[in-house]
């Protein structure tokens, strides 16, 4: 008795980041009470209910409460607290 088996090609599942990431673009990633806000270039504004920073050509505004900053470097910042909303302007 002869078995034969199929040949299968494994292909191996690589995650891809998006393309603008890796040329210095903006970029927000909300993760619970949190937002890491990459290729920021300076903060506007500074309150616990408001926070706007800017990304060169564009604005995000954080509206909440206990609003903080919690780690600020070159690359970018953390925005915490309970945000509610936030708004993107030019």
């Amino acid at each position: 008795m002869v078995i034969q088996m199929k040949k299968y090609k494994v292909k191996e599942k690589v995650k891809k980041e998006p393309f603008d990431y890796y040329f210095g673009k903006p970029r927000i990633e909300m993760t619970g009470s949190e937002c890491l806000v990459d290729g920021l270039e300076g903060i506007i504004e500074y309150s616990s209910t408001k926070i706007q920073v800017s990304l060169g050509s564009q604005i995000i505004t954080f509206y909440g409460d206990d609003l903080h900053i919690n780690s600020f470097t070159r690359e970018g910042a953390v925005v915490e607290g309970n945000i509610i909303s936030m708004e993107f302007s030019s």
